[in-house]
């Protein structure tokens, strides 16, 4: 029991985390992105671990990948919130990758509508097996 909620408030409290760094992300505090680093590994090791039920239905698994995806999508934004500078301007064969500063930004909007989507989702399919 008491593993199951450190693993929530490693959850919850990444999330906190997230928020309020991707929020202040515009104010260009340097420290942010390192705040936002932590908040989503805490989010992401809280996820990865956290233990599902083990009599689901189809449309639960489903939801619950859709978070897995959604947790790699924020760890995704936090390795581009970190490494832009390091990004921009690799060449690749006769490719050259071009990133700015508001590159984490699309894999963090993936992010939240897979989270919104399944924080209502999931509760209600369990009241449908319960």
């Amino acid at each position: 029991m008491i593993k199951k909620q450190l693993l929530e408030y490693a959850v919850i409290s990444g999330e906190i985390l997230m928020i309020i760094c991707s929020t202040a992300w515009i104010t260009g505090w340097e420290s942010v992105k390192y705040i936002y680093t932590i908040g989503t590994l805490l989010f992401a090791v809280g996820r990865f671990m956290t233990p599902h039920q083990s009599n689901t239905t189809v449309t639960l698994r489903r939801l619950y990948i859709q978070q897995t995806i959604g947790t790699v999508f924020a760890l995704i934004s936090a390795f581009l919130m970190l490494f832009y500078n390091t990004i921009n301007g690799i060449e690749i064969q006769d490719y050259v990758i071009r990133s700015t500063p508001s590159a984490w930004l699309l894999p963090f909007l993936i992010f939240v509508i897979l989270e919104v989507y399944t924080a209502f989702r999931i509760p209600s399919e369990l009241k449908k097996i319960n």
